[in-house]
């Protein structure tokens, strides 16, 4: 080929790469973005935000995601120390179990949650009380809560940990600074952003839980379910108006959070020595009381439905079982395949900054992540409701507007990680941009990728929150066990559970096999 001819070749194939990533652009924006945020203009009758349910239920939701936030800070950043740091193969058997209630469907979840703490089955049953330890209501809310979101804040920090020099903490101790010292003022200033990136996703994922939440709060209403319920009595123009709330409330932290902590320098200059030379003595009474907390108020609350159905099995219809867990498998699947799809090209945009617009579309997938769900949910069946009534189709679009994020945010991580000279180099030498793809990109980001798939697939079979904003008619497998556990059907309720655990189990094993022991996640 003559060099005009490659020429012309090469400008031919930029023109189509650009139009590709345009496409991709306004596709985010239109079936991404606008979806989610179009409740934000509907805001209906502003008098039917006035009255006080509202503000209470409010009140409650942002009380109950500041307690479970500190309570993760607690108990997260010192268990994610222990996991990175410490060489006992305990510890490393326990990290491979913090992420189950990531990958558990939350439905699930709070059932299991009740069991445990709320009837006779469960603890309460081991200490001979005649009745569950903990009534429903705002402390099975936060220790609900606590259980699905401390994976986010000890993955946050153990990625921040993991990029710590660790000649720092060897120069630390060559100068006399015990452990505690070292952590306190080097290590954990240093962890900064994973502090913070894991407080806002634990505060606004108990912010937006909805499905969970319901089946533990009795007659005690958070924000997100009196959506729901505001939306199946009718009362449209109040639970838009409380959605929108909701929204602006994650935009508020999100910006403040980003603008006040996230390049902020902390410097603790105050050490003393003596006291905290001592609190180091107690290291291994440390790790012996966070590894007892982690087991009685994590581990066995989010696995004690599996356990009950071993010691108490009970036949029971297996067919309204089977065609829900169909309905969510074909859901998951489908918006699993158009994440990828579209991902793929978006990411890459934002980790190369094509056309210089990188961090702010990045920062819009940011936004998707925070919203709230069942607000999420409403304003999607509001905007596609003005263009189609085929509720199977806005439900699909619901649960692929609240996926996309998912796959971004590791791709794009992935992608950063990946030197452009290597494609300038595969383009020197004559590839294309399908080639370079195949044969230098994907390679390299197919763990990113496939960690992404996972975390659609099973956010999406667990999300209860915006499938009930959308419709109660399409009985995904998370929806039915909510109104099974309504019903008080447990027999079924806990078999349903117990699949849905079983997928869990999958796929942890499968993210823990193509992460390579890097956090995409974060």
């Amino acid at each position: 080929m003559s060099d005009a001819k490659r020429k012309v070749s090469s400008q031919l194939i930029k023109r189509l790469g650009n139009s590709s990533f345009i496409f991709v652009i306004v596709f985010f924006i239109l079936f991404i973005f606008l979806p989610a945020v179009y409740i934000l203009g509907y805001l209906g009758d502003p008098a039917a935000l006035m009255d006080p349910v509202i503000f209470r239920a409010l009140f409650y939701s942002l009380s109950i995601g500041l307690i479970v936030t500190l309570f993760n800070l607690l108990l997260g950043v010192p268990l994610a120390w222990m996991i990175v740091r410490s060489k006992n193969g305990f510890l490393k058997w326990l990290d491979n179990l913090i992420d189950l209630s990531l990958v558990m469907p939350t439905a699930a979840l709070g059932f299991s949650v009740y069991f445990y703490y709320g009837t006779t089955w469960g603890i309460s049953g081991l200490l001979g009380l005649d009745d569950g330890l903990i009534s429903k209501g705002p402390l099975m809310i936060i220790l609900l809560h606590i259980v699905f979101t401390l994976p986010y804040m000890v993955r946050s920090v153990s990625a921040a940990i993991l990029q710590l020099d660790i000649t720092l903490e060897e120069a630390a101790d060559s100068l006399g600074a015990n452990p505690f010292t070292f952590f306190r003022t080097i290590a954990l200033p240093l962890c900064r952003q994973g502090v913070v990136n894991g407080s806002i996703l634990s505060f606004t994922r108990s912010l937006s839980e909805t499905g969970a939440t319901m089946m533990v709060a009795g007659a005690f209403a958070t924000a997100p379910v009196l959506v729901v319920s505001l939306k199946d009595g009718g009362d449209l123009p109040a639970a838009a108006g409380l959605s929108v709330i909701l929204i602006l409330v994650a935009l508020f932290i999100l910006i403040c959070a980003r603008a006040k902590f996230g390049k902020k320098v902390f410097s603790v200059p105050i050490v003393y020595p003596r006291f905290e030379k001592r609190l180091s003595e107690f290291y291994s009474a440390r790790n012996l009381i966070v590894i007892i907390f982690y087991t009685f108020f994590i581990f066995l609350p989010t696995i004690y439905l599996v356990l009950y159905y071993l010691f108490n099995f009970q036949p029971v219809d297996f067919g309204i079982i089977l065609r829900s867990l169909l309905i969510s498998l074909g859901i998951a699947a489908t918006v699993t395949f158009l994440g990828a799809l579209f991902a793929l090209p978006f990411s890459y945009l934002i980790a190369r900054n094509r056309f210089g617009i990188g961090y702010f579309m990045e920062s819009l997938n940011e936004v998707i992540l925070i919203v709230p769900t069942s607000a999420l949910g409403l304003s999607i069946a509001l905007f596609w409701g003005n263009f189609s009534d085929m509720t199977i189709l806005i439900l699909i679009l619901a649960h692929l507007c609240f996926t996309f994020p998912l796959f971004v945010k590791p791709l794009v991580t992935a992608f950063g990680d990946i030197s452009f000279d290597q494609e300038e180099a595969a383009n020197s030498l004559g590839a294309g941009p399908v080639m370079i793809f195949k044969t230098v990109l994907l390679p390299q980001i197919k763990p990113a990728l496939i960690t992404g798939a996972i975390m659609a697939f099973m956010r999406s079979i667990s999300e209860t929150g915006a499938t009930l904003a959308v419709s109660r008619e399409i009985k995904t497998i998370s929806v039915l066990i909510v109104e099974l556990f309504e019903e008080e059907n447990f027999s079924e309720a806990v078999l349903a559970c117990v699949i849905l655990f079983a997928f869990s189990l999958i796929f942890l094993f499968l993210l823990k096999r193509f992460q390579n022991g890097k956090v995409y996640y974060k």
